[in-house]
């Protein structure tokens, strides 16, 4: 019994002990809890001060609830900033409230119902050494702070958090050492969660506020206002956001969606920006930072959003999905034009397999635009370890808005319009090569339009108004709408045209077949190429080319230097035809060939006029058809006018022109035609040879030319060529000699230095002359001088011969015989030879025979007639005035002579014969019978003393005179039968000399021309 009251009494005074302290605590609860935070700051030298404290273990049994007033976190280590709490104030709360769950407790678990923090401020402040205001509390600098290792140690009970909640938080932020600063309000957040040993859970959501940023020398006031607002939850490796939205600047950025950390990061989100106004993003950018960048300006409004899933490891990548959006876009770029009104759409994902084989770029539309410029772009590349692309492309560029940028020393001056589009798809391979090469020419589009462009270089002409546009498609080109003009040379092309295809691949050019269907440049007026042909193979080439031409020379005309050309008039047309192969390695060595062997063309005039400063090449009313073929030229009704002179050319061909003339083979090249020409005169000849207008050569030029051609081989012409035909001169004027209506055939054998008059016609000195010339050159190496010989066959009928005479007198001057000695109308035959040296008659080498006939004539004041007068009993009347209806002679020169084998003279009144010589050197001897007509009709006196002594027949009634003028002195006397025997012998003798050397029968005046 004793004992159980002991017992009893002892619970009694235990539990009034337990009781006692229970009261006691509750009574001094505050003083306790202040007196646990004083000793807990002291321990730990925390400068933590508190205002009224609130603590209960019974008042919400069996939660213990505590609360704060005024609860003040202090420092005194002296950090300097600009907040505006006071200056050693860390933290400051005005009221926290919390409430423990204490059954709970017991069983080892913590259980915080709730925990309130209201009207909150924080400090966290750096220095410029990165010493912070919290560093006191870890007894090391912060510098000094070593990761801690991780804490492994198995969770034992529960912790749980029902709600925290943090209502009117304000954060104060300054880095010295990062120039940074910011102040932050949070109206309200809460938090709630629970550790377990099996795992966590967590939630919070809110709402965070900037009241101020700063940083460096960034412009940041437009982030003041920003919104964060939050809904996150967290479970053991699962992290859901609910919401995540951030206002900043104008800007809404969102983001939703879980992430699950394990072995791989697997992650389900979706995130987007809207109305991301990059003007006032560009505003945060310091001056200097601008400068750097070389950004004067950037605007735009930005829309981005899109979602993952999936899982991130070093070999995978989650499925992403995302979209950017630009609209408005501006952004100027150091000196460059201003880039406007950009918009942007790109799409971003990578596939069904999250990797970059399935990954593309879908840019879906891009623009932008100068104030003249603009561009458009749309693209979608895939797979990027095996890369595919698509893309179309459509810029437009004003020339003159790149000019400023583009240095003056490349280019003087740059104008006009480019536009462009391309589209192209494929696979780009892992190396560019030539195969790349074609397969993207083969995917490949495009299409570039020019309008005014013009531009200069330093040392190329200038190029105005260039207009036109090229379209490339796989396979074709073509080029439409040409225009453009060249100042410099006065060019202006109105209109050209290209088109063309081909097969095969430029890699493999050797085998590429091009086919220009067709090609055509015009200018203004009547100017232009065309053509069209083939190609196949670009080393062995094949090709086959068809080609016209058509010349306005007047259009040419204004393209030459003024120093060139007075004026030029006309139409030149060509069509040329070409078919051939060649090896392109040797294209120098086998052009020729080509353009000789396997070509054919046509040349054709239309009344063209070239008037240039070198008048050897002038030329008048030019018109006819030239054509070439199988190694010929062919001239049919070529017409003109050279140098005053009218010409014509039909009919007429040249042979062997490559075969023998270009390739400078042992062949001969034949020229035929029918020729004709206008009143040509000698001085246009003689003009051409003394052309006082030849500009010289400078004599150091002279001096580098003749220095070269010492190291030339000379030329050794092995080719022969000869020109035969007919041709027909109108008239042709040498000196006061004027021939007219020349008609011949010749031959002009100039390699043999052969050249055949042959049925030679022509009206000269009032009548006509008939025959053949043959005038030949020898080239002898020994020579000194030019040895040339001309053989003649002359007739002539009815000639004027005291106009020969005039006409002639240049040539008699120093024989003192003018045209008023000599008169009547010559007929006459005559063949002869004459050497010519240096193109001079030689005198002794003259060799001529035939007749001559002389009607109704005089012989006026000849000296070796009129000194007949001087003989005794003379009764020839008239000897200074011998007047006569016909004279015929039978004459030969030879040796400096002309021999006179017989002359007849007829008249009236008289009938004479002559026989004699007469020298070139002045010399002559004659021998005259005249038979008087008062002979004739028997009433002549008796002969005198010396006639009957000169040994002729008694019977003969002639009288027979000798005037000779020898060795210096003039005779005029009775001639003798012996005298006159000698003469005789001596013309024989003379005759057969001639005969020997000159055979006129043997003479060929063939020229071939039938």
């Amino acid at each position: 019994m004793k004992k159980k009251h002991l017992l009893r009494n002892l619970i009694i005074i235990i539990g009034g002990f337990i009781l006692l302290l229970v009261i006691l605590a509750e009574i001094f609860k505050n003083d306790i809890v202040k007196l646990a935070i004083q000793r807990g700051a002291k321990t730990f030298d925390v400068p933590l001060s508190v205002g009224d404290v609130d603590f209960s273990l019974i008042y919400r049994f069996p939660l213990a609830t505590i609360e704060f007033e005024d609860l003040i976190m202090t420092s005194d280590a002296g950090i300097n900033d600009s907040v505006t709490i006071a200056p050693d104030t860390l933290a400051s709360i005005k009221n926290l409230y919390a409430s423990v769950d204490l059954w709970e407790l017991i069983h080892g678990n913590i259980y915080v119902k709730k925990i309130d923090i209201e009207d909150a401020n924080f400090k966290y402040l750096v220095d410029s050494l990165g010493k912070t205001n919290f560093d006191f509390l870890f007894g090391v600098d912060a510098d000094s702070i070593q990761a801690e290792e991780a804490d492994t140690t198995v969770i034992q009970g529960v912790y749980s958090l029902e709600k925290l909640t943090l209502t009117d938080i304000n954060v104060e932020y300054f880095d010295d050492f990062m120039k940074f600063k910011t102040s932050l309000t949070i109206p309200e957040v809460t938090v709630k969660g629970e550790v377990k040993p099996q795992g966590f859970l967590a939630h919070t959501e809110g709402e965070v506020m900037v009241k101020s940023i700063e940083y460096d020398d960034f412009q940041l006031e437009d982030l003041q206002k920003s919104r964060l607002i939050f809904d996150v939850s967290a479970m053991n490796d699962t992290l859901d956001v609910k919401e995540l939205t951030l206002d900043a600047a104008g800007a809404i950025f969102k983001g939703k969606g879980y992430v699950i950390q394990g072995d791989s990061l697997f992650q389900n989100l979706s995130i987007s920006g809207t109305d991301i106004d990059l003007s006032k993003s560009f505003r945060f950018l310091p001056e200097k930072i601008k400068k750097e960048l070389a950004l004067n300006d950037l605007a735009g409004i930005l829309n981005v959003s899109g979602t993952t899933q999936g899982y991130l490891s070093p070999k995978t990548l989650p499925q992403f999905d995302f979209n950017i959006d630009l609209n408005q876009g501006n952004v100027q770029y150091d000196i460059y034009p201003a880039v406007k009104n950009i918009e942007l759409s790109v799409n971003l994902v990578n596939g069904y397999a999250s990797r970059l084989e399935s990954a593309s770029v879908n840019v879906k539309k891009f623009h932008a635009e100068t104030d003249h410029s603009k561009v458009n772009v749309s693209a979608l590349v895939q797979n990027f370890q095996h890369l595919q692309y698509d893309l179309v492309a459509d810029v437009s560029a004003n020339l003159q808005e790149i000019k400023p940028y583009v240095p003056n020393s490349l280019i003087q001056s740059l104008g006009g319009l480019v536009s462009a589009k391309i589209s192209t798809s494929g696979v780009l391979p892992d190396s560019i090569n030539e195969a790349f090469y074609d397969y993207a020419l083969n995917r490949t589009k495009l299409s570039v339009n020019l309008a005014g462009v013009n531009f200069k270089m330093d040392s190329l002409p200038s190029v105005d108004a260039l207009s036109g546009n090229l379209a490339y498609a796989p396979g074709n080109v073509k080029l439409q709408g040409l225009k453009v003009k060249v100042p410099d040379y006065k060019v202006n092309l109105t209109n050209g045209y290209f088109k063309s295809s081909f097969k095969g691949n430029i890699s493999n050019y050797k085998n590429l077949s091009v086919k220009l269907d067709s090609l055509l440049l015009a200018l203004d007026n009547q100017t232009y190429i065309s053509a069209s042909g083939n190609i196949n193979g670009l080393d062995q080439v094949k090709y086959q080319l068809k080609s016209n031409i058509q010349l306005d020379m007047h259009e040419i005309y204004s393209m030459l230097p003024d120093s060139l050309a007075n004026y030029m008039s006309g139409l030149i047309t060509a069509q040329i035809h070409s078919e051939g192969d060649f090896k392109i390695d040797s294209i120098a060595d086998e052009a020729m060939a080509l353009m000789f062997k396997k070509s054919e063309f046509k040349v054709k005039a239309q009344d063209v006029t070239v008037d240039m400063k070198d008048t050897t090449i002038n030329v008048s009313a030019l018109n006819g058809l030239i054509a070439y073929r199988d190694d010929s030229v062919f001239v049919n009704q070529l017409s003109g006018s050279y140098s005053g002179l009218d010409f014509t050319a039909d009919s007429t061909y040249i042979s062997k022109v490559y075969s023998a003339a270009i390739l400078n083979q042992p062949e001969e090249m034949h020229v035929f035609g029918n020729f004709t020409a206008g009143d040509f005169d000698y001085a246009l000849i003689e003009s051409l040879l003394n052309d006082t207008d030849t500009v010289l050569m400078p004599e150091e030029e002279m001096e580098a030319l003749m220095e070269a051609k010492k190291n030339e081989e000379p030329y050794e012409m092995k080719f022969t060529y000869k020109v035969n035909g007919n041709v027909n001169i109108k008239s042709f004027k040498y000196g006061d000699i004027l021939a007219e209506h020349i008609d011949s055939k010749f031959l002009a054998d100039i390699s043999n230095g052969t050249y055949v008059a042959e049925d030679l016609d022509c009206d000269v000195f009032g009548g006509e002359i008939k025959g053949g010339l043959r005038y030949t050159m020898t080239d002898l190496p020994t020579d000194t001088v030019l040895r040339d010989v001309l053989k003649f066959r002359l007739s002539a009928d009815s000639i004027d011969v005291s106009r020969m005479i005039d006409d002639l007198q240049v040539y008699l001057s120093e024989y003192d015989i003018t045209k008023e000695n000599v008169q009547g109308l010559l007929s006459s035959k005559m063949d002869g030879r004459i050497v010519l040296l240096n193109y001079e008659p030689a005198l002794d080498s003259i060799m001529m025979s035939g007749n001559l006939k002389l009607e109704n004539g005089a012989l006026i004041d000849i000296k070796a007639i009129t000194d007949l007068k001087d003989i005794p009993g003379n009764n020839i009347p008239n000897l200074d005035n011998m007047r006569f209806y016909t004279l015929t002679s039978n004459l030969f020169i030879y040796r400096n002579n002309i021999f006179i084998p017989k002359t007849d003279i007829f008249s009236n009144s008289l009938e004479a014969s002559f026989l004699g010589m007469y020298s070139f050197n002045g010399e002559y001897d004659f021998h005259v019978r005249v038979l008087l007509g008062q002979i004739l009709a028997g009433k002549v006196k008796k002969r005198s003393k010396e006639e009957l002594e000169s040994g002729f027949d008694p019977d003969d009634k002639g009288r027979y005179y000798k005037t000779s003028y020898l060795d210096g002195k003039s005779k005029a006397w009775f001639d003798n039968k012996n005298d006159r025997k000698v003469m005789d012998t001596r013309i024989r003798m003379n005759k057969r000399g001639l005969q020997v050397l000159f055979a006129p029968n043997l003479i060929v005046y063939d020229t071939g021309v039938e």
